[in-house]
């Protein structure tokens, strides 16, 4: 496949933009190291949208390396193990509960039974003197309203809205569209739409956010991110947004496949 682009004369960053797959990860299939894909259970998917924009027939290439697609069975069976995993571990914290309560009931128990047989619990007057009782001194009309009026709580201030990330449009090349983000913890990006959208959302500090097909979707960037990628298969379809404030895209035109590239910049 590999070859096959190299004598089409197509670069990386073409290839990406006419199969819709970041460059990072055609280098992967070129590697043909499937299994290092954030999402082996695609990789179906990525080689048909691979030998489609050079050309191949992407039935014969399947099925001549079906063996080497990762198999999807190992990956299920590896989520089944880590789900029985957590189950034990979340029975023996509830059995620990359970017996830590009943110790802990039967110690209280025996202390009571001892208490009632040793008086260890009776009630013992510190000081043996008759009470007095006191009456208050009555206060006049102009001491209670004085009173009432030093006692009034101020008007509490409604908290101030956090303020929201700020964006400015820094221009294009090809589908690829650049954005400055002026972000204040935490940054959300969210995405809306009424048809379905292949979406990759990941982030130059190695987090994969979103790598599947969607409608909508909501996700909070790490911290430590600095510039976040975000690709729409299908962005006539899908609607962007920065902490709920609808991303302008003034040169999308018709532009079926885009990338955003978002260069995070952190307020203090």
């Amino acid at each position: 496949m590999k070859n096959k682009r190299e004598q089409s004369g197509i670069t990386l960053k073409e290839m990406q933009e006419k199969s819709g797959i970041r460059k990072d990860i055609i280098r992967l299939i070129e590697m043909g190291d499937l299994n290092a894909l954030p999402e082996p259970a695609h990789a179906a998917f990525l080689l048909q949208q691979y030998t489609r924009a050079v050309g191949l027939d992407s039935d014969a290439i399947m099925e001549r390396y079906a063996d080497e697609l990762p198999d999807e069975n190992v990956n299920e069976r590896k989520r089944n193990q880590s789900q029985n995993e957590d189950y034990q571990y979340f029975k023996k914290v509830l059995i620990s509960f359970l017996v830590l309560i009943s110790v802990l009931f039967v110690g209280w128990m025996v202390l009571l039974q001892v208490g009632a047989q040793t008086d260890l619990f009776e009630k013992k007057p510190i000081y043996d003197v008759e009470e007095e009782l006191i009456t208050p001194p009555e206060e006049s009309e102009e001491e209670s309203s004085e009173t009432a009026e030093q006692t009034e709580e101020p008007p509490t201030e409604e908290p101030e809205e956090a303020p929201a990330t700020d964006y400015s449009y820094g221009g294009s090349e090809g589908s690829t569209f650049y954005y400055d983000l002026h972000v204040v913890e935490p940054l959300v990006i969210s995405l809306a739409g009424e048809n379905e959208s292949w979406v990759t959302l990941t982030d130059d500090a190695g987090n994969t956010y979103a790598y599947e097909n969607l409608t909508e979707g909501e996700y909070e960037v790490s911290p430590e991110a600095s510039i976040v990628y975000l690709t729409l298969g299908n962005s006539t379809g899908i609607n962007v947004l920065i902490d709920g404030k609808p991303l302008d895209n003034p040169d999308a035109g018709n532009a079926v496949t885009v990338y955003y590239e978002f260069n995070l910049i952190k307020e203090e």
